[in-house]
């Protein structure tokens, strides 16, 4: 059966609670939904940090137990490093020494070979690295000159320099003492044996 309810408003009221609901504005859910958000932005960051604060310490662990196993390693790697330098600066030395091993050879070889006859060298010495000074003695100024000129067309005798040439005597011969200074170079100083 179908009920209406003829009562005017105001008796209704009167009557009895009616069963009416209204929503409430969207407005007052704004700071709850802020809120809410927050807190779960906060709880999920919280989370992110923890679980790569975990990781790390983790990975922190494994780093250190891995550097404490490689430790013996590590330290003959180094000691290695050391003996292989040491070896190295002994390489460079025996290199250089090597170097200079012909080059004397060659100096004399060339100096023997370019000596004119009547000149007899008296003294050589070396002054400073890559000069020398020459010392002899002969009867006539045209065997220095071609001596000077002979050493000059060796490549090893890059420069010569008459210093002094004074007239002497050895036991009635009149003969002429000269020095010579010369400038050499280390063209031929990694030369082997065969090659000279």
């Amino acid at each position: 059966m179908i009920r209406i309810n003829l009562l005017p408003p105001e008796e209704m009221a009167s009557r009895g609670p009616s069963l009416s609901f209204s929503m409430p504005a969207v407005g007052n859910f704004i700071p709850v939904g802020v809120a809410v958000i927050a807190i779960v932005a906060c709880l999920g960051t919280y989370m992110v940090q923890s679980r790569t604060m975990t990781r790390l310490h983790a990975d922190l662990t494994e780093a250190r137990e891995e550097s404490q196993r490689l430790a013996p390693q590590i330290a003959r790697i180094k000691r290695l490093q050391r003996e292989r330098q040491q070896l190295d600066e002994r390489l460079d030395a025996i290199t250089s020494l090597d170097e200079e091993r012909y080059f004397r050879v060659e100096l004399m070889s060339e100096l023997a070979r370019r000596t004119p006859e009547n000149l007899w060298l008296t003294s050589l010495k070396e002054n400073s690295p890559g000069q020398f000074s020459l010392e002899g003695i002969t009867f006539s100024n045209f065997i220095v000159a071609d001596f000077i000129s002979n050493l000059t067309k060796a490549d090893i005798y890059q420069g010569m320099d008459l210093v002094s040439i004074q007239r002497g005597k050895i036991e009635d011969v009149t003969v002429l003492d000269f020095e010579i200074t010369a400038s050499v170079g280390k063209s031929f100083a990694t030369s082997t044996p065969g090659e000279l």
